[in-house]
């Protein structure tokens, strides 16, 4: 507790079992004299503590009830937290299964002198549920079996951060430099 001079203002940290019941006490500052009374606490504040701490643990409660039995919900809001539940071994809902990709097709094009291979493609929604929409991992290999085969990979992100039920959009990308070989085209999802 706190305890004031009521004279020069000093103020001093005592543990309220050195007043008890109320003790005499003088300051060191002035030297001035006075009964000190032990200081009660308001019910106040003990009802604020105690709303506190049930606030607290229902938070606590409703975070760890989140987690465990709504990954779904909790994967939809915070994507980042797919990875969790796969590392744990619960499977989120948020999967591969809840898009198509359609109509994929490739196209050249020559800009600034250079040459680019185009990708075209839809991505669409198929749950019932909005869904964070994930970047797309577009990789192409040479169809040849020699060892000197073209191979490259990239991501492209979408300028859609969510689909609604049944909803398409379309994505475009394009490398530099590709040859002109057998191309083979792979895209995936990268829902992590």
């Amino acid at each position: 507790m706190i305890v004031i001079c009521p004279n020069c203002s000093s103020r001093y940290s005592v543990h309220s079992e050195a007043i008890g019941g109320g003790k005499l006490v003088r300051c060191a500052m002035c030297g001035m004299t006075w009964q000190q009374n032990p200081v009660k606490k308001k019910r106040s504040e003990d009802a604020r503590c105690l709303f506190q701490s049930i606030f607290y643990w229902f938070v606590v409660f409703i975070t760890i009830f989140s987690i465990l039995f709504a990954p779904k919900t909790v994967s939809k809001y915070w994507p980042a937290s797919a990875s969790f539940y796969e590392a744990i071994g619960m499977n989120n809902s948020r999967s591969r299964d809840a898009f198509s990709i359609k109509n994929v097709s490739s196209f050249f094009v020559k800009r600034n002198g250079n040459l680019y291979m185009g990708i075209k493609g839809e991505l669409s929604n198929i749950s019932d549920e909005v869904q964070m929409v994930p970047k797309l991992i577009i990789g192409l290999k040479d169809d040849s079996a020699s060892n000197q085969s073209f191979q490259t990979s990239w991501t492209h992100k979408l300028n859609y951060k969510k689909l609604l039920p049944n909803q398409k959009v379309i994505f475009e990308t394009d490398l530099k430099s590709v040859p002109y070989a057998n191309l083979i085209c792979d895209i995936k999802l990268n829902t992590l």
